[in-house]
């Protein structure tokens, strides 16, 4: 039997204790292998194999912070990957079935109702086109 993959996609630096802690929980209770997965979404100006360290840069950072949360907090060594493409739900679905994972953990930033109508998100995208199990951490509101 296969042994079950699980994905952790992250956006930015606030949110990796976070998912990574979430994921991390979740993997070792399934005994699953795991994914880091960042995707640099690129502009329709800049062709997505553009030589550009820049581009890359946030995401290699996003992605350090993960492995090193998850071996100092849970002795877990978890794989990375840096994506590019224009969007980035479709780029984690289609990495989700490519690589053959079983679940796949995501944060939802909390825009206004405007924001989710007229720009989407990544999240709608994955909840609708997924063929996977899909968990959503969504931060408390704070409070003023």
């Amino acid at each position: 039997m296969a042994k079950t993959k699980m994905i952790v996609a992250l956006r930015d630096l606030e949110s990796v204790e976070s998912l990574v802690t979430l994921a991390c929980q979740v993997a070792n209770a399934r005994d699953a292998e795991l994914l880091a997965l960042h995707v640099v979404e690129v502009p329709m100006v800049t062709p997505i194999a553009a030589d550009d360290d820049v581009l890359d840069q946030p995401g290699k950072e996003i992605l350090a912070k993960a492995q090193q949360h998850a071996a100092q907090n849970f002795s877990r060594k978890i794989s990375v990957r840096l994506l590019r493409a224009r969007q980035a739900g479709e780029a984690i679905v289609g990495e989700a079935q490519e690589w053959g994972a079983d679940c796949l953990v995501m944060g939802h930033r909390r825009l206004s109702l405007v924001g989710e109508i007229l720009l989407g998100s990544s999240v709608q995208y994955v909840a609708r086109h997924s063929p996977l199990q899909v968990i959503v951490e969504i931060p408390p509101v704070k409070q003023s």
